[in-house]
């Protein structure tokens, strides 16, 4: 991944689309990585806690990129990539989606947009079936969040019925 530093250097200004696509870049080149060096203990986490590994996984995957976000001066609420509480799932119990986000902006500035993580994981053993997808949106309230991801699913927007 290139570094989010380098790519700020280079633009004008950072806009929501850049910095997704630096992201989806880096979980490209990392999820099966990042999976499989950890598969073995998060087997034995699944085992004991459940869902509790697909945490693990996801600190693991995205611990790089918050770093980078500190470094690049960019600042995310909630905590990229979002939290539980600001998320949807859905999903049959071996291919569960769970929609997480959070808005960004520069250090000293306002909200340039939303960073949506779509995950993708199976509740009935521990699978990762498909990489992550990053989503950009222009919208930084959460009533207008909401609205952009229902209207782009219908999944999303039955899940939070």
């Amino acid at each position: 991944m290139k570094s989010l530093e380098e790519l700020l250097s280079r633009q004008s200004e950072m806009t929501i689309h850049l910095l997704a696509s630096a992201i989806q870049q880096y979980i490209h080149e990392q999820w099966q990585q990042v999976l499989q060096q950890s598969k073995e203990e998060l087997l034995r986490i699944y085992d004991t806690a459940g869902e509790a590994a697909y945490g693990t996984y996801a600190q693991r995957l995205f611990r790089p990129v918050q770093k980078q976000l500190k470094q690049a001066g960019v600042l995310s609420e909630p905590r990229f990539p979002g939290t539980l509480s600001t998320s949807r799932e859905w999903g049959p119990l071996d291919g569960r989606e769970r929609w997480m986000w959070c808005v960004m902006k520069q250090e000293k500035g306002a909200p340039f947009g939303t960073i949506v993580i779509r995950f993708f994981h199976d509740h009935t053993q521990f699978r990762v079936p498909h990489r992550p997808v990053v989503l950009a949106l222009e919208e930084t309230e959460t009533h207008a969040i909401v609205e952009a991801l229902s209207y782009t699913s219908a999944h999303f927007k039955n899940a939070g019925a």
